[in-house]
């Protein structure tokens, strides 16, 4: 048997020879990102890297070491593009920023619905609004240029993310421009003279029942799903049923001419929701702080942690991170994550950089301020 001291002077020299092939081996990386910044090609390119790892594992003599082997060659290609990354240019490009005069935004719902409110909370009084049906009518209505900009809820702090409008986002390669974060009160409705103890069923947007869920449960009150919260009020309304009620709120009951049974009957008292403006430009504030960018991954052990780790290396606050299926391919997902930052900083420009080398594909939503 070796003793410790022997074997640590062979671990050294082993180490000299691993850092000289190191240092050689990072300077022929070097030598091909500038090969594809001239001929426009991307840092990351899977196949070439996945070919590399297997071959190299098909040298190892002792199987029982092939899955470390793979982890080290994965980390060496790690480090490589990280460092590839740093020899591109981030010149500060000139963003425009978003207009809020003279516009048209659309919002799902109708009139008194929670996104008007937030609209008028972000845009004023006085914007032209257009209203729709459905969620992807709004994303629609700005591809055909009806509107400048959409509005639309994306998560709500006590039920969650509303998984269509991300999908949306990704799938109309639209840009997120402003936020607006609203204090969500939801109340029970109904036609006038009705009682609590009248209402068998209510409706409402699928999340203001599941924001309201507790109250309901209590009172043994069937929810059923309608397309917004707003729209339930005027189909309540319609109905004078007094053992049908709605889930709206205050300006709702108030436009549709119904009772308030019930105030502030959701689950938790601090219940808000997200709101996003979207148009078709990367468009930037002087007060923008949080970048949004979305992504997918080679299907291999640590790929997301690679990314989570080069955001801690930027020192860059991750605020929100969000998974999604990849419909074409099983058990996949592509990710959204929402980092503290701006596009005006050369050294984000770089740490995106980064990202976007260790991604199949990567996409920045928007740069913008959190209201």
């Amino acid at each position: 048997m070796k003793d410790l001291k022997q074997c640590r002077e062979e671990i050294d020299a082993i180490d000299e020879q691993l850092m000289a092939l190191f240092e050689k081996r990072m300077n022929v990386a070097k030598d091909v990102v500038h090969y594809k910044m001239v001929h426009d090609m991307e840092i990351f390119q899977s196949e070439r890297e996945a070919q590399v790892i297997q071959k190299n594992i098909s040298r190892i003599h002792q199987e029982t070491l092939e899955p470390y082997a793979k982890l080290f060659l994965t980390s060496l290609m790690n480090i490589s593009k990280t460092y590839q990354s740093t020899f591109l240019s981030y010149s500060c490009p000139h963003f425009p920023q978003p207009q809020t005069q003279n516009i048209t935004v659309g919002f799902q719902g109708v009139p008194g619905s929670f996104s008007e409110k937030a609209l008028k909370t972000y845009f004023g009084d006085d914007v032209q609004r257009q209203n729709y049906p459905h969620f992807k009518d709004v994303f629609e209505a700005l591809k055909h240029d009806e509107i400048d900009y959409g509005i639309v809820p994306l998560e709500n702090s006590s039920t969650g993310a509303i998984n269509d409008n991300y999908d949306a986002m990704r799938d109309y390669d639209f840009y997120i421009v402003g936020e607006q974060s609203l204090a969500v009160s939801q109340h029970l409705l109904g036609i006038k003279g009705t009682k609590l103890e009248d209402i068998q069923a209510v409706y409402s947007h699928p999340q203001g029942l599941l924001q309201t869920s507790l109250f309901l449960d209590k009172h043994h009150i069937q929810p059923r799903a309608y397309e917004n919260t707003a729209m339930a009020a005027q189909y309540v309304s319609s109905l004078n049923d007094p053992h049908i009620g709605a889930i709206a709120s205050l300006q709702a009951a108030k436009l549709y001419d119904l009772d308030v049974i019930q105030e502030n009957i959701q689950n938790v008292s601090n219940n808000s929701t997200r709101f996003i403006i979207f148009g078709k430009h990367l468009e930037i504030s002087d007060d923008a702080s949080c970048i949004s960018i979305v992504f997918t991954l080679p299907h291999q052990i640590g790929t997301l942690y690679q990314i989570t780790k080069i955001i801690n290396d930027y020192s860059i606050n991750m605020l929100r991170i969000e998974s999604r299926p990849l419909l074409e391919t099983t058990w996949e997902y592509y990710f959204y994550v929402d980092l503290e930052g701006s596009l005006k900083q050369p050294s984000f420009l770089q740490a995106l950089e980064d990202i976007k080398a260790h991604t199949k594909t990567m996409r920045i939503l928007g740069n913008y301020a959190k209201r």
